[in-house]
């Protein structure tokens, strides 16, 4: 009985992980050139079911710009390419997905694997803070404990606090990464549902706790009354606590002054805007992550344009190899200022890539 299109992609996907995606990609970089990066071809086709084609991307940060430039180009391509009626899914390489699984399964938070301490740029703005961030790494319930890192957005505080548990999880330390939000969820659910010693015990237990975003506590007087007891609970017996927020504990309008002074009590470190010299080597390491291939002149454009958020010098770069690839040209300063001058789209028209 002869094979059609979709039975042949599902064989291929069972028997060689990625093989079947070759036409997809053939199909987009003749339809959707603009669209197509170097690092395409490290995707893996892993199933296809149910009318939903699964593509895996190696990193978090790859799938992000998958989710965000090139789903409805991957779902045309797909439904060309097998003649049938398919959506399409990104997701990390299960082999990510399996190291960075926390504890807690119900409400594991992923961690980005390019989130790791040695890929955080230093210098005289954040050189304590990771510092600190190493020596609980490899010891955590240490001398500083609880460990809260504070400051504006796009500083990389997460990336900080992912790094921390990236690391501990590599020594075999028990984590749990959250985010405050997450937290507040289960705190609610925990009280409405009489299940409190629960909550208490999935959170109090673990030998590393990080909470992202910990100043969403504030103003949230049941939750913060269960966040204080599972502090005083992981405190209490050495295991280690870790968070991230805007502004330190004390200035944390709302926040009740017991836990404040609980908080306090460890390290509270600042991060501030990195200066010039750390802004360059942070575009040239996302340049790398991105496979992108930059002038020093650029690197310098780009670093000096965009002061105090890290996220900008991300966003930068997508607009500036977004243009690129659109005008098929090389990288140049020329290049590069036009795609981030305020207020410019870039390049128009309907093949346009938004940042």
């Amino acid at each position: 009985m002869p094979q059609g299109p979709i039975t042949n992609w599902r064989i291929a996907a069972t028997r060689h992980r990625g093989s079947g995606l070759e036409e997809v990609l053939d199909c987009l970089r003749t339809t959707k050139p603009e669209l197509v990066r170097s690092w395409f071809q490290q995707l893996r086709l892993t199933s296809i079911s149910a009318g939903l084609l699964e593509i895996m991307a190696p990193n978090a940060a790859q799938v992000r710009y998958l989710e965000a430039h090139c789903r409805p180009a991957f779902t045309e391509a797909a439904q060309a390419t097998t003649g049938r009626l398919l959506s399409v899914t990104f997701t990390v390489l299960k082999g990510e997905q399996t190291k960075n699984n926390l504890t807690s399964p119900d409400r594991r938070a992923a961690l980005d694997p390019a989130h790791t301490l040695d890929r955080f740029m230093t210098g005289p703005g954040n050189q304590l803070a990771h510092s600190t961030a190493v020596a609980v790494a490899e010891r955590p319930g240490g001398a500083y404990n609880p460990f809260y890192v504070y400051g504006a957005a796009g500083l990389g505080k997460t990336h900080l606090l992912q790094g921390i548990v990236h690391a501990a999880l590599g020594g075999k330390v028990q984590c749990l990464y959250v985010s405050c939000r997450t937290f507040v969820n289960d705190a609610i659910q925990a009280m409405e549902d009489g299940r409190r010693s629960e909550l208490r015990e999935r959170y109090g237990t673990v030998a590393l706790l990080a909470v992202d975003d910990a100043h969403l506590l504030a103003g949230r007087e049941r939750s913060e009354e269960e966040f204080f007891h599972v502090l005083n609970l992981l405190l209490g017996s050495q295991r280690q606590v870790v968070l991230a927020a805007e502004r330190p504990p004390l200035e944390l309008l709302g926040l009740q002054e017991r836990l404040a002074s609980r908080l306090s009590a460890g390290l509270v470190v600042a991060l501030e805007a990195p200066c010039l010299e750390t802004r360059m080597a942070i575009v040239r390491d996302k340049a790398r992550l991105l496979a992108i291939d930059l002038p020093e002149k650029v690197v310098c454009l780009v670093a000096t344009r965009f002061k105090r958020n890290i996220r900008q010098l991300a966003e930068a770069l997508v607009r500036i190899d977004a243009l690129s690839e659109f005008e098929s040209s090389p990288i140049t300063l020329d290049l590069a200022t036009r795609a981030i001058a305020p207020g410019s789209p870039a390049f128009t028209g309907k093949n346009r890539v938004s940042p």
